[in-house]
């Protein structure tokens, strides 16, 4: 098994929709590093898919980033996403967020008028296997 997340990961993409796969598929790599299951991996990513549809939802300045920050965390994977201009997300948006990721067994916060969310993801439920 590879060795798990020392610190934090960052990882920094233009603020658009031809990025959001590589943030997908990075929130997938940390979360296989970590020893999730193949189940804990598909809810991370489809957290993360959604919270990258809920950063990309206003207009981004003209050099705006989303920003990722993976951080292991007391048997937890966190992930922080943001967006550098600090554009505001809406709040039923940020409320369809929430009740998505919950039903994927992801928690998340999401501060809406800064365009922040943190999402953490127990890492090794009971029965899980590592994906290997």
């Amino acid at each position: 098994m590879s060795e798990a997340l020392a610190d934090e990961i960052v990882l920094r993409v233009p603020v658009s929709v031809d990025y959001a796969r590589v943030v997908r598929v990075g929130a997938a790599a940390v979360a296989l590093r970590q020893g999730m299951s193949f189940t804990e991996i598909d809810e991370l990513r489809s957290a993360v898919d959604r919270a990258t549809e809920l950063l990309l939802e206003q207009p981004a300045a003209e050099d705006a980033s989303i920003e990722c920050v993976f951080r292991a965390q007391g048997g937890c994977l966190e992930v922080e996403a943001r967006r550098t201009d600090e554009a505001g997300v809406a709040a039923t948006s940020a409320a369809r967020f929430k009740k998505a990721v919950d039903a994927a067994n992801v928690t998340a916060t999401v501060e809406s008028d800064r365009g922040w969310l943190l999402m953490r993801k127990p890492v090794g439920r009971p029965g899980s296997r590592p994906a290997a």
